[in-house]
């Protein structure tokens, strides 16, 4: 027996969890989050996070699982997304898995061979050396042989594939002055294991649909502006400043992420209030148009509002 979910994605401020909210009946239903910024506590009004009465109509899993400054790659959200499975294995509500973040929903639709799990502390070293001499020079230094030495994450994807074996990953954590400790391959296997138990429990289920939410260029660039100035006015710079309180000012997410750097600006009084707003939208549409792109990239149908409503009507809407 396998049990069955749904997928709705699309680019950022398309209308995804407002579509399910509108169509399916409260108690039908759960959503699990894929979203590389909903993981995380905190940040609430700029990742678009439903609000509380929604999760009471619509119950979402992924949310808030994190603090800020962890990192959560393809790796944990596969190994979470099986446990959040087997709890709803019995439940007899629909499953959707609802999202933005592509990687995370072809990683499980086509079973991808993700390699050597990511080391971060490795990965934060040599980006730092990279960044002051090339890659190229550092996949020379290691002894790596990636398919383009030029290209960073590739270097570092080699690195980390080449600390499979524990002989190489002490020598390459010598020779980029990291504790040896951290060579050991230990917890890389652990999580390793627990991967390859994820995607056996993953192949209980099967997805029963598909489809990506993309209203055009012109009509998501409109609902991109309107969402980024209501998060600015629903209190996006308070909240920046709530997070800064609580000790995570540094944070990569905070101070890089899409519109969290706009609002910081702003307390900064380095930018003022539309030039802020109008930064963050403009990033926000360069961000949508990689998404858009990725989502073509996998051949994914693609539904405008009123095809989505049709493609909607013709599911089975049964939870099976």
């Amino acid at each position: 027996m396998r049990r069955s979910y749904h997928v709705l994605t699309g680019p950022t401020a398309a209308g995804k969890t407002g579509f399910l909210l509108g169509r399916l009946p409260a108690g039908s239903a759960v959503v699990i989050s894929a979203d590389s910024r909903q993981v995380y506590r905190l940040m609430d009004i700029g990742t678009g996070k439903p609000e509380a009465a929604e999760l009471t109509l619509l119950p979402h899993y992924g949310l808030d699982i994190l603090d800020l400054g962890t990192k959560f790659s393809v790796y944990q959200f596969l190994i979470r997304l099986s446990e959040w499975l087997r709890d709803l294995w019995d439940d007899p509500r629909q499953v959707w898995i609802c999202g933005g973040t592509g990687l995370y929903i072809h990683a499980l639709l086509n079973r991808l061979e993700l390699g050597a799990p990511p080391r971060e502390e490795l990965r934060l070293r040599l980006s730092s050396l990279i960044a002051d001499q090339s890659a190229r020079f550092w996949a020379g230094q290691l002894g790596l042989s990636p398919a383009d030495p030029d290209n960073p994450v590739r270097v570092i994807r080699s690195a980390e594939e080449a600390c499979l074996d524990p002989q190489r990953a002490a020598e390459i954590h010598e020779r980029l002055g990291l504790d040896p400790q951290a060579a050991d391959n230990t917890a890389w296997q652990a999580e390793q294991q627990a991967f390859a138990e994820a995607q056996r429990e993953l192949e209980c289920w099967h997805c029963a649909g598909l489809a990506v939410l993309d209203p055009g260029r012109e009509a998501l660039q409109q609902r991109i502006s309107l969402r980024v100035r209501r998060m600015f006015e629903q209190g996006l710079p308070e909240e920046v400043a709530r997070i800064r309180a609580s000790g995570y000012g540094a944070v990569d997410e905070l101070a890089n992420g899409i519109a969290y750097r706009e609002a910081g600006l702003l307390l900064d009084g380095v930018l003022d209030y539309e030039a802020a707003v109008e930064q963050a939208v403009i990033r926000t549409r360069q961000y949508a148009k990689r998404q858009r792109t990725y989502f073509r990239g996998r051949g994914w149908a693609e539904y405008d509002d009123a095809g989505l409503e049709a493609w909607f009507s013709g599911l089975d809407q049964s939870g099976g």
